[in-house]
């Protein structure tokens, strides 16, 4: 820096060379001790100051609140601020100590000056630093770095660390006791990266080929140039467009620009960089060969790109024809894929699928879990749905479309605990099918598939498919939170609603729903003879398809009770369940169980199971062929009464468990 003439406070001739502030700053903290040295005897003069009072010089100091304002002499009380040698003291600093101090170095002929400045400020709340006066630092990541207490020349202490980290970013604050006085000293530390050693990487374009894009003359165009810069000190990324040899800017044309370098992202010092070229409007001299340009000190990179007028499409009316045509079939296609999805797999299955391969070593297709309305319940709604859950379900499944079902009342043969059993059973089937019911829901059916660890584990895991039939709004019902909690738990579930009455035919979405859901089976749906079903004159939604129910539970315990004990024999024909009438049809025969009178208690019989024998011509509907009076007599009392011992010759035909 040039020094500048001023005039000394000297004798009125003589000039001082003033060499203005030096470049060294003095910040402390407020109440620390600081000695300001004058700077001319440290890089402006070649003496010292013992050499300078030899030759008769004399050094005096000055104060002045900013640069080139009034200076006044110090008086130096020698307690908190007092002169030795070339310096000046502070022990300690005030706040009104800011401002810039000024030596002179003079005699009757010579005069030199320079001034410094001094800084005195209060921590940051609850710091023990100010956050503008900080030092900074720089570390590269996996080097050693040396900090040290900056601005104490007299006092060496040193903070070294080995392997330079990310998280080693901070500050760091040295503290130095210095009489009855402590002297703090922060210093930042940033890390970066290490020094790259190699050029910039161009991330688009791509490298190493040319680019072609098309363009229509007189639409924009914006081409957008990203690199990566490893670190490379504190130089600022070089990215740049040329238009073959020329620099954008020196192209002249206001409707091409180049954007400004645009920081991305930035990481230890490592930059992804980006420069946008656009173009207002595209003309024929526009198009040709663009690059662009990346540059560190370790080399330079570049991608090309060829802009070329985009070839313009003839559309005709034949071909806007075709395209809408090819549109409108698509669109119907989908629209018919959506209204009939169920339908056309269906159709599919039948004529193109395979038997389903899931499940083949299972014996049975579906096991069906239901729950049946107490009597004192019964209304025309849960008539219905006992109606459609207990015949017109198994019915069709099986008689029409050839399942095999498990039902729990009527196939379940005791081997163990019942809840083993049920485990055992819906192992052996490729569906569960749940007739949600809210007599289903309050009662808590599906209780045992939770009690159950392999149950459970079979819902959980997607072992076995879940039909969930829902025959009426459950919201509401007791227990409604348990349910939509047990769906949340099964991982393969289809929820089907059932409608009432109007879900009963064949054709209706129901059943096609149910069917999809079903295992596939290549077969023709069964005809079902007038041997198999209901009385004719009990025409319901299905006509044909009603089938014989069950026979009473109580009818078959009835006559097992009549086989064992001779003496309640003569009970049978006056005794009932329930107080209800009970009608019990096979083919078009009428059967009543009289009001009145109890059965004994079922412990008389003991532990053991009750069985009954149930004749194959009882069970498919047919009454036997009988000449003799007896055998007559005998079909008469079966035609009349519910309850009654079998006859021996058709004990011997069929036995099921019950």
């Amino acid at each position: 820096q040039a020094p500048s003439i001023v005039p000394s406070r000297g004798p009125p001739l003589l000039c001082c060379t003033d060499w203005s502030v030096d470049y060294l700053k003095y910040k402390v903290l407020l109440g620390e001790p600081v000695r300001i040295k004058c700077a001319l005897f440290y890089g402006y003069i070649r003496a010292n100051y013992s050499h300078a009072q030899s030759a008769g010089l004399s050094l005096m100091w000055y104060k002045s609140a900013g640069h080139g304002d009034f200076e006044e002499p110090i008086s130096f009380d020698g307690a908190r601020m007092s002169k030795e040698e070339d310096a000046i003291w502070f022990r300690p600093a005030e706040l009104d100590d800011v401002g810039y101090y000024s030596c002179v170095l003079r005699n009757s002929t010579y005069c030199m000056k320079v001034s410094m400045s001094l800084t005195v400020a209060e921590n940051d709340t609850d710091l023990c630093y100010n956050s503008k006066m900080r030092f900074f630092e720089k570390a590269e990541l996996s080097k050693s770095k040396d900090i040290t207490c900056p601005g104490i020349e007299d006092y060496l202490d040193t903070l070294s660390i080995k392997e330079v980290r990310e998280d080693d970013i901070g500050n760091y604050t040295c503290e130095l006791q210095f009489g009855n006085f402590v002297v703090w000293r922060t210093t930042e530390l940033s890390v970066t990266a290490p020094l790259t050693d190699k050029p910039p990487k161009i991330l688009s374009p791509p490298e190493g080929q040319m680019s072609v894009i098309e363009m229509a003359i007189g639409s924009p165009l914006n081409l957008t140039c990203r690199a990566f810069f490893g670190y490379s000190g504190d130089v600022s990324p070089l990215i740049y467009w040329m238009k073959g040899e020329k620099f954008i800017e020196d192209l002249d044309e206001e409707r091409v620009q180049e954007s400004d370098i645009k920081t991305i992202r930035e990481h230890l010092g490592e930059q992804e960089v980006s420069i946008s070229l656009t173009i207002d409007s595209l003309e024929e001299n526009d198009l040709g060969n663009y690059s662009c340009y990346v540059e560190n000190g370790n080399g330079r990179r570049q991608a090309n790109i060829q802009l070329a007028r985009k070839a313009e499409l003839m559309y005709t009316v034949e071909l806007a024809g075709g395209l809408g045509a090819i549109l409108m079939l698509l669109i119907c296609l989908v629209t018919l894929y959506k209204c009939y999805r169920i339908e056309l797999m269906l159709f599919y299955r039948s004529h193109f699928g395979s038997e389903d391969i899931d499940g083949d070593n299972k014996d049975y297709d579906a096991y069906l879990s239901y729950t049946k309305v107490d009597p004192d319940q019964w209304s025309q709604e849960t008539r219905e749905e006992e109606r459609f859950a207990l015949e017109i379900l198994p019915d069709v499944l099986e008689k029409h479309y050839g399942y095999k079902l498990f039902i729990p009342d009527r196939d379940l043969i005791p081997t163990g605990t019942y809840i083993e059993d049920v485990a055992r059973c819906v192992d052996q089937s490729k569906r569960l099918i749940i007739v949600m019911t809210p007599s289903y829901v309050v009662r808590r059916g599906w209780s045992i598939f939770e009690l159950e660890t392999r149950l459970r584990n079979m819902l959980v895991t997607g072992e076995i498919k879940v039909i969930l039939i829902e025959c009426a709004e459950l919201r509401g019902i007791m227990n409604y939170q348990e349910v939509e909690a047990l769906k949340h738990t099964i991982k393969m579930l289809t929820v089907i609603k059932w409608r009432g009455p109007s879900s009963n035919k064949l054709n209706s979405k129901f059943w096609k729903q149910l069917l999809y859901e079903m295992p596939f089976k290549r077969m023709e749906p069964l005809s079902i003879s007038h041997e198999q079903v209901l009385d004719v004159s009990e025409q319901g939604p299905f006509g044909e398809l009603q089938t014989v129910s069950a026979i009473s539970m109580a009818a078959a315990t009835s006559t097992a009770m009549a086989t064992t004990h001779p003496d309640l024999r003569s009970t049978f024909h006056n005794s009932c369940h329930t107080q209800m009438r009970q009608k019990h049809y096979y083919r078009s025969y009428e059967y009543d169980l009289p009001p009145g009178g109890t059965l004994p208690p079922l412990a008389t019989l003991g532990s053991q199971h009750t069985y009954c024998n149930i004749p194959m011509t009882l069970i498919n509907g047919q009454r036997p062929q009988s000449k003799s009076p007896r055998q007559q007599s005998l079909e008469e009392a079966h035609g009349n009464n519910a309850m009654l011992p079998l006859l021996p010759r058709e004990t011997s035909i069929s036995s099921v468990i019950w």
